[in-house]
């Protein structure tokens, strides 16, 4: 009862944290908030614009009634979502087949993202109206960066869309949500007109933005952002998804588009920092140098991060868990192979034998240094004891039908924030943006325009030797190199919410989000074992893209359906 009784406040809580934002500023038209009134003054045209970052990604998301939260990574071979089979639009759904268009995951999404652009269109259309800040006798540069933050956003919301619908409908004024004409009758953009949006907003938004803000601003829209945004669709317009055809002229521009986002993040001082272990929980101020672009969340969401994570001994929730797959995926540091090729129909793991360092009896012994910094495991310590997850173990308990994979992510997570007593909570901001990504993105355009060059070899081994892995072999041509560019992807950016977009731009989805994945389980004499955690499914005839709400189609006569999705 007492479980219930908690899941119920932390329901009420995020529902408030959700609604804070509606404050005056959030009055819809109609209210006696005139424009001019809005406007006028640089400093509540300023506050107006801000809350357009309020639905920036975040390490979380919400499930659709608020009453949850989940990684992006356990609707893909990341992790796994440990609540349950009748929490409202969750990546079960996706994992299962079990989402359509009158329910699914992130379907507040669409009018989330709407919402925001809408906001960025009014601010645009009104911008005429905003006073110059006069700052030692001269005007200052406020006015100015707040249009470019504006056609920032407006382009960085479409791009969201569009990973998730492809081709969206384009509206770039406000529109009178009273003007049942003008509202129900706009038709979807092409994928292509949409993604030429984007980079239209981008260029604009560069005109007016600073490559940097001030530690004050830290988390603003930036032309570094524009331009890594820019890099960002032309190597996604590449990807085998959006181009069957491999036309090697947009994977040129890739190379271009890459190249310039790179060299410019590392111009302005965004290097790599010195140590993979110490990167993600000190993303506080401009002073880590790798990260380059912020979600400044509420104070509390830093909090849920860890009730959300941690072992349920520890007075966590632990909603979801990395699979033992990913965890699979960690390669040796000896050998730098990749310990487990995959499980037997009766659930035995296929030891990889060039894995020579790997012992089945001591699993998560000798992995190299970014396994230590993501996962945590049974019998490692935490505030002052192992975990334990054995039969009739602290941390292995379980509320009603619910399974887990018993392992936690530590990434992000304050592993010294006591959950009883809020001592060691500490506020941490989630990188959107980082330079890690930028060298990756360079390298797999590259790689597939001129193959595995030293140049590749390079900018994907300065990644692992950040992380003290292993080179990767000599020799690898195409092909190979692709592969270990997506390997390297998958581990360095893992549960950072590009996972499940690769995946998808890749078209693998269809084959690393199906069949049986499994959890770990250690029996009371301390024998492992890995059981199946779930059995997934993943129709490439549809969920390559999300299906529209059914809800915008009723209202929008001129809004079709993503393929697959209309029975």
């Amino acid at each position: 009862m007492k479980r219930i009784y908690t899941l119920t406040a932390v329901a009420a809580i995020i529902s408030l944290l959700f609604s804070s934002c509606n404050d005056f500023l959030e009055r819809a038209p109609g209210d006696n908030l005139t424009k001019e009134e809005l406007f006028s003054n640089i400093e509540t045209a300023e506050k107006y614009l801000n809350n357009a970052y309020i639905f920036l990604p975040d390490y979380q998301y919400p499930t659709e009634d608020l009453s949850g939260r989940y990684k992006l990574g356990d609707a893909t071979d990341e992790g796994g979502f440990q609540q349950g089979y009748d929490y409202q639009a969750c990546p079960f759904d996706i994992n299962i087949g079990s989402w359509s268009p009158n329910r699914m995951p992130m379907e507040r999404n669409w009018s989330d993202y709407y919402g925001c652009i809408r906001r960025c269109n009014k601010f645009i259309e009104n911008y005429d109206l905003i006073p110059e800040e006069i700052s030692n006798g001269a005007p200052s540069n406020r006015r100015e960066r707040m249009l470019g933050e504006a056609y920032g956003l407006r382009g960085y919301y479409y791009w969201l869309l569009f990973k998730q619908w492809g081709g969206i409908p384009i509206i770039n004024k406000v529109l009178d949500p009273g003007d049942i004409a003008s509202t129900s009758g706009i038709k979807r953009a092409t994928a292509e007109e949409t993604l030429n949006q984007v980079l239209s907003d981008m260029e604009e938004a560069k005109k007016h933005l600073p490559v940097k803000h001030k530690d004050g601003d830290f988390g603003r829209f930036t032309s570094l952002v524009a331009t890594i945004v820019e890099s960002q669709v032309k190597l996604y317009w590449a990807s085998p998804y959006w181009n069957p055809d491999n036309d090697m002229e947009r994977w040129e521009e890739a190379v271009d588009y890459c190249r310039t986002a790179y060299n410019m993040a590392l111009e302005n001082g965004h290097v790599l920092s010195l140590k993979y272990a110490d990167l993600f929980n000190k993303v506080t101020s401009v002073s880590e140098t790798e990260v380059i672009w912020v979600k400044n969340s509420e104070h509390m969401e830093c909090h849920w991060w860890d009730v959300y994570a941690l072992p349920l001994g520890y007075g966590a929730f632990n909603v979801d868990g990395p699979l033992q797959e990913f965890v699979d995926s960690f390669e040796m540091e000896g050998s730098g192979e990749i310990p487990v090729l995959g499980y037997t129909d009766d659930n035995q793991q296929i030891v990889n034998p060039l894995a020579t360092d790997y012992d089945p009896l001591h699993p998560w012994d000798g992995r190299e240094e970014r396994f230590y910094c993501v996962i945590l495991t049974n019998g490692m310590m935490l505030q002052g004891r192992p975990i334990d997850i054995s039969e009739n173990g602290k941390d292995n308990l379980n509320y009603g039908p619910v399974t887990r994979t018993n392992y936690f992510n530590k990434k992000y997570v304050e592993l010294n924030h006591n959950l009883y007593t809020d001592a060691g909570e500490t506020y941490r901001r989630f990188a959107i943006m980082r330079t890690a990504e930028l060298y990756l993105n360079y390298a797999e355009a590259l790689n597939e325009v001129e193959g595995a060059t030293p140049r590749v070899y390079e900018l994907v081994n300065t990644i692992r030797r950040r992380a003290n892995v292993k080179e990767l072999p000599e020799g690898l041509d195409k092909n190979g190199m692709r592969e270990k560019i997506r390997h390297e992807r998958k581990i360095e950016l893992c549960f950072e919410n590009h996972r499940f977009w690769d995946v998808r731009r890749w078209k693998i989805a269809e084959y690393v989000d199906v069949g049986k994945v499994h959890k770990v389980h250690v029996d009371a004499e301390g024998n492992i074992s890995y059981p199946v955690f779930q059995n997934r499914v993943f129709d490439p005839e549809k969920s390559y893209l999300f299906p529209i709400p059914q809800g915008e189609i009723d209202k929008n006569r001129l809004l079709e359906q993503n393929p697959g999705w209309n029975n």
